[in-house]
């Protein structure tokens, strides 16, 4: 019975060591990410986020066992022991675009899945401009009918004139 059991643990462990499909994550310049990083069987064991090849001197921030949170520098790691661990990078630059791991420290091998964070610029702020075609009044005699209207970018000044004879006193 007990070997049964072995059996079926390094089975269960050897399922674990696939690695899930990868997660793209994008992100603006100056602002924060958060990169839900999904795991199973592995309450209890630490977590972890690296960056490129993920070997020890690789490792952002790594939670430890159950802790809830974890923070150092611009990252942090938060546990909540529902198969999810939530990594935030804040103050994004574009240097941090590139390919991450988050890690599951494991008894036999560890497990990863693969993160591409994309780094973008900051849309520009563009603020709308404000109406500037209106109506003008022309004070100028004897033609007080006289209307003119000025279009921004537009210099000429488009008069338009009522007919005077059509306002006789028949």
């Amino acid at each position: 019975m007990k070997i049964l059991h072995v059996v079926s643990c390094c089975l269960l462990s050897a399922l674990c060591v696939v690695e899930s499909a990868g997660i793209n994550v994008t992100g603006v310049v100056g602002r924060q990410v958060k990169i839900n990083c999904s795991y199973s069987w592995a309450e209890d064991n630490d977590k972890y986020f690296c960056k490129e090849s993920c070997s020890k001197k690789d490792i952002l921030i790594q939670s430890d066992g159950k802790q809830n949170y974890k923070n150092k520098d611009r990252f942090s790691i938060l546990n909540t022991i529902n198969g999810v661990f939530t990594v935030t990078i804040t103050k994004l630059e574009k240097s941090d675009s590139g390919k991450y791991w988050c890690g599951v420290n494991r008894l036999l091998k560890d497990t990863y899945t693969e993160v591409h964070l994309k780094v973008t610029d900051a849309p520009p702020t563009s603020t709308p401009s404000p109406v500037t075609s209106r109506p003008h009044v022309s004070t100028t005699l004897p033609n007080l009918f006289t209307t003119s209207y000025l279009t921004s970018g537009d210099i000429s000044g488009h008069t338009s004139s009522i007919d005077e004879s059509l306002i006789s006193d028949n």
